[in-house]
């Protein structure tokens, strides 16, 4: 879980999204005692001409994703009179960064002012830059464009999907504010025996913990029919629910202050999973599996509750534990 003190790092873009991701992870910093590291990607094209093309094809690809250019960026200043206009296009463009992390900051001082914030404007792809800061990361936090599938898959426009897909710690996506309504508060793990679940399962006791709330262990089964092909034999099956039981109680005399409560299910594992976190504060999965019920946290899980869970979709990695 948590690694000395490297930061929550929160990928920081110019929406609703990106500045409820912030607030979260000012959330995140505060309960571990952490810093909180603003990053902003700067996909900026190097030059006006450039820019001009990058928004051309935005206009284009409209009704697939936002551009990464402002208006103002793509007009043209002949004889510029003032001297706001008359900078460099070098400068305004990081004007224009700056003022985005500034209000990112704002933000996060305003839910959390005990926590403390750095900031950096980073020019490169933004999947590129936050796999680089992934690598110092206690965990990254992602806003949701809330993209389908398919729009995600064949735009520029969504970053949770490739990013969780390689970063070294736990990712956080922020499809919405942790509810206020569930009694008791809860975090919800999908479970399934693995390697990976099992540090999927630590970082779910320890979050219920700093929140004062209960843990709901789920572990989805498909239907009859499908259930050896996705997760073995009758003997794996029983191996890994036998794992999974041992897992549970060595994190809960860990925990002793967290109530759990074991959930199974038979149903579609994306579906099954989103509806139990409907209320939940987050939802915790492992990336992949290894052995035990193949296929129930694997890319496929994951990548369908990136674009489905609820709330926050926290996704821990098989080499994070703690």
């Amino acid at each position: 879980m948590t690694t000395g003190r490297r930061p929550v790092v929160v990928g920081v873009e110019n929406s609703a999204a990106g500045m409820l991701a912030v607030s979260w992870a000012a959330e995140e910093a505060a309960r571990h005692a952490l810093p909180l590291r603003l990053v902003h990607a700067s996909e900026w094209p190097a030059d006006p001409a450039g820019a001009e093309a990058a928004a051309e094809q935005g206009r284009h690809d409209g009704r697939l994703h936002r551009a990464h250019v402002y208006d103002w960026s793509v007009e043209t200043y002949p004889e510029a009179e003032t001297p706001v206009l008359r900078r460099s296009w070098a400068e305004r463009r990081r004007a224009a960064d700056e003022a985005l992390l500034d209000k990112a900051r704002v933000v996060a001082v305003k839910r959390r002012p005990d926590v403390a914030v750095s900031m950096a404007a980073i020019d490169g792809r933004t999947v590129d830059v936050l796999r680089a800061e992934a690598r110092a990361a206690s965990v990254l936090v992602l806003g949701s464009r809330r993209l389908s599938a398919f729009t995600e898959l064949m735009t520029t426009g969504g970053i949770a999907v490739p990013v969780s897909a390689h970063a070294p710690c736990p990712v956080a996506v922020v499809r919405g504010p942790e509810p206020i309504t569930g009694e008791p508060p809860t975090v919800v793990v999908g479970v399934d025996g693995s390697a990976g679940c099992e540090r999927a399962v630590g970082y779910a006791f320890e979050a219920a913990s700093l929140r004062g709330a209960g843990l709901r262990a789920v572990h989805v089964r498909p239907p009859t029919a499908s259930m050896v092909a996705a997760f073995g034999s009758e003997a794996e099956v029983e191996e890994a629910l036998i794992r999974l039981g041992e897992t549970l109680a060595g994190w809960s005399e860990k925990y002793p202050d967290v109530p759990v409560e074991r959930v199974t299910i038979l149903g579609h594992r994306v579906r099954a999973l989103a509806d139990v976190a409907a209320e939940a504060l987050c939802l915790v999965v492992g990336s992949r599996g290894m052995g035990g019920f193949r296929g129930m946290l694997l890319g496929s899980v994951t990548n369908g509750l990136i674009h489905h869970a609820p709330g926050p979709l926290v996704i821990v990695p098989q080499g994070d534990v703690g």
